[in-house]
């Protein structure tokens, strides 16, 4: 019975978590209370662009103190800090700026190549709350590591990492960007006047860059903080996640694109390793 307890504990907490993120005790302060408010949308900006500051004057600090530069002094305990223990503190504030840059980057595409359906959501820190609750595990497990075993952190893990979300940054800006007005964070499951189908730039190659990039920088981000047990969560929850969302958007597509679809599908790749197989299966099923 503990277990339960403590489960429908956690759960309370994280509805709480996420109904901060949801803004949903602001009733009676118009620019917050709705997504369209643009209350809302300068707090979340103003609140990630003084973190994504922080980290990356602290990213500069713990870069001059691990050549020399600064004196390890500054930091107070010479004793707690090691090679291993500023490494990881690098890889902590890379790991944030990263962060920062996705959830700015996800708005400000958005409002640049499809304004009109940008909002406060569109920053996607309200994304899920299993996106938060796993967001949280994987801080507890670095904390974890960092306090207790620094030595088990891996300098090259942590550069495919970097380097793993770098290239899904890139893909899924370069997705959003290519798709314009056609792109949105949800499913949509109706063909709307200004939706067709994109085959151009990175589309001529994935046919689901968005999603390809999504994944990579999900996975990267763990890598980057060498987190084994986060790359292995994040990866298993990213992939049954776009499972189950490409194989409803390729069935979606077929039939908002009869045709069309097939053909582009012939020459395109998915790009997430074996969902391909189930479109396939989904496929046969409908025919």
């Amino acid at each position: 019975m503990l277990h339960v307890v403590l489960l429908t504990k956690l759960s309370e907490r994280m509805a709480s978590i996420q109904s901060i993120l949801n803004f949903e005790n602001w009733n009676g302060y118009p620019q917050f209370e709705t997504k369209m408010g643009h209350g809302r949308v300068a707090l979340i900006a103003s609140v990630l662009c003084i973190i994504f500051g922080m980290h990356l004057v602290l990213c500069l600090e713990v870069t001059l103190l691990r050549f020399g530069v600064l004196s390890i002094d500054v930091l107070g305990d010479s004793t707690f800090w090691t090679e291993d223990t500023l490494q990881m503190a690098m890889q902590w504030t890379v790991y944030i700026i990263f962060l920062c840059t996705f959830h700015l980057g996800e708005f400000f595409t958005t409002a640049l190549f499809n304004p009109s359906v940008t909002t406060a959501d569109s920053f996607m820190v309200n994304h899920s709350k299993a996106y938060s609750a796993a967001a949280l595990i994987s801080w507890v497990e670095f904390i974890v590591r960092f306090l207790f075993s620094p030595k088990t952190n891996n300098t090259y893990t942590f550069f495919v990492g970097l380097s793993f979300v770098i290239g899904g940054q890139i893909c899924r800006t370069w997705a959003m960007v290519t798709c314009g007005e056609s792109f949105n964070h949800y499913i949509q499951r109706e063909k709307k006047g200004n939706h067709v189908l994109v085959t151009h730039g990175i589309y001529s190659l994935l046919r689901h860059p968005s999603y390809v990039g999504f994944f990579y920088w999900a996975v990267g981000t763990q890598l980057l903080l060498c987190n084994p047990l986060s790359t292995l969560l994040y990866g298993l929850a990213a992939w049954t996640f776009f499972r189950h969302r490409i194989v409803f958007e390729e069935r979606t597509l077929r039939a908002m694109f009869p045709g069309d679809y097939e053909h582009y599908v012939s020459k395109t790749y998915i790009g997430i390793p074996l969902i391909n197989r189930f479109v396939n299966i989904a496929n046969a099923k409908d025919e």
